[in-house]
């Protein structure tokens, strides 16, 4: 294959046309960490031999033909095209074949990149649902270097098979789709083809759990479409609590944060979106709500300001210039405890006074808040893994005079507000609501449809 080898080295050479049109006119789209590839290795062929494939290949194009087992499509990755190549090489000979030999292999070698990047992370960018871009100067060589260890494995698939995400989530969703796939060819035609419970449903959540997947071995983790909160640690589920999730028109952000401290009895202060919209309808059509849901009400001096004073038929939510306080207590929104962890859109985990709406099966009730079931068992267990179990009378304590109480944490707890759709419950598949209509803007995009 001396030929061959010969002949990558100059359709990889880039100096005449450059980088961008040379791997364009090659096909490739992953160029930079292909060029990587080769140049690491002096140009070594890995995939082809006189008369097409070689043995390695055949077991890399069987990957790439089994994509559909981690939520990827066989066809973004050329295998038709590829599979076919011998058939097509009988047909050459001289130095069109010694061209046409180099060009697979090089083909082969950026399907097999592109793959491996998004058994890692995704085909998609999260935030804009396009494209994640090609392999760049700064990412080609660690990408060529996860396909050089995997050639250098004693079972190339499987070693390339390791670069998915190890979290507990994408584990079970994988295995349990799997197994369902192959149960029978029936089972397999039957999932492949049913775009609400199968491959597509399956494939957009395989394509969740890759982006930014939990690296730590502790975190809490709230699925917003289960209503549930858990709590993780070394793979194993230590808590699971029901939780309220913000309405559609308000929803629950996907984010990832860490709780770095919660608050016992503690005073809710109204947002202003909140303020303007719900209660300056209530205060206009009688001032004593405030009063009569233990809230307050404060101008920019701070000074408690009476309702009855203002004259509120000429209120607008451009001139509401007040705030809006709830004093500690039953009655308190927040209920007796709440959970801090820094992020951009103000959200928090707490307890609530609305107990009854945990029974509830569609709990999408809040403005965006999670609002947890059993949150001083997630108290105690923040408490606890400190090693401060002393405190946990005081806090007790300062719930039952409505005393405001401030726990910061040693160690703060890493958190992740999700939105997944599918997930396993026993080995099996369970598909759930897609309570804010975002399955199908990521199937656009992954499907074009």
């Amino acid at each position: 294959m001396t030929a061959a080898r010969a002949t990558l080295r100059t359709l990889l050479d880039t100096r005449q046309h450059g980088a961008a049109a040379t791997y364009r006119q090659l096909g490739l789209m992953a160029g930079p960490a292909v060029q990587a590839f080769y140049a690491n290795q002096g140009y070594t062929t890995h995939w082809i031999q006189e008369t097409g494939w070689n043995s390695r290949a055949r077991q890399a194009l069987a990957l790439l033909g089994r994509a559909a087992d981690v939520g990827l499509s066989p066809s973004r990755y050329a295998w038709a095209t590829l599979q076919a190549f011998p058939d097509s090489l009988q047909q050459t000979g001289g130095t069109s074949r010694s061209k046409q030999l180099a060009l697979s292999e090089l083909r082969l070698t950026d399907a097999l990149l592109r793959y491996t990047t998004h058994l890692r992370q995704g085909y998609l960018l999260p935030e804009t649902l396009t494209p994640a871009p090609p392999a760049d100067s700064l990412t080609a060589g660690p990408t060529a270097g996860l396909l050089q260890q995997a050639l250098l494995a004693p079972d190339f698939a499987t070693a390339l098979l390791r670069n998915q995400p190890s979290t507990r989530a994408y584990r079970l969703l994988q295995g349990a789709w799997v197994r369902s796939l192959h149960a029978s060819p029936t089972d397999s035609a039957r999932l492949m083809q049913d775009t609400t419970a199968g491959f597509r449903r399956v494939a957009l959540n395989l394509e969740r759990l890759r982006w930014a997947a939990p690296a730590d071995s502790e975190y809490a983790v709230v699925n917003i479409p289960a209503y549930r909160l858990q709590l993780i640690r070394n793979g194993q589920v230590i808590q699971t609590h029901r939780v309220i999730v913000g309405k559609p028109e308000s929803p629950t952000p996907v984010l990832s944060s860490r709780i770095v401290v919660f608050v016992t009895s503690p005073e809710w202060r109204v947002p202003y979106s909140i303020a303007v919209r719900e209660f300056l309808p209530a205060l206009q059509r009688d001032p004593s709500y405030l009063y009569d849901n233990h809230y307050r009400m404060y101008d920019g001096r701070g000074r408690q300001i009476n309702p009855w004073r203002v004259n509120w038929q000429k209120m607008t939510p451009e001139k509401f210039p007040y705030a809006i306080r709830q004093r500690a207590g039953s009655f308190n929104a927040l209920g007796s405890v709440v959970f801090y962890f820094p992020n951009q859109q103000t959200v928090f985990l707490h307890d609530t006074p609305a107990r009854s709406a945990f029974s509830r099966t569609d709990r999408a009730l809040s403005h965006g808040c999670v609002r947890v079931e059993k949150p001083f068992k997630l108290a105690e267990y923040l408490l606890r893994r400190e090693n401060r179990v002393k405190e946990l009378t005081g806090m007790y304590q300062s719930v039952r005079e409505q005393e405001k109480q401030r726990f910061d944490l040693q160690r703060s707890l890493t958190i992740y507000l999700r939105y997944y759709t599918c997930e396993t419950d026993n080995g099996r598949l369970v598909f759930l609501p897609d309570i804010y209509h975002q399955d199908s803007l990521l199937a656009a995009a992954l499907f074009g449809q």
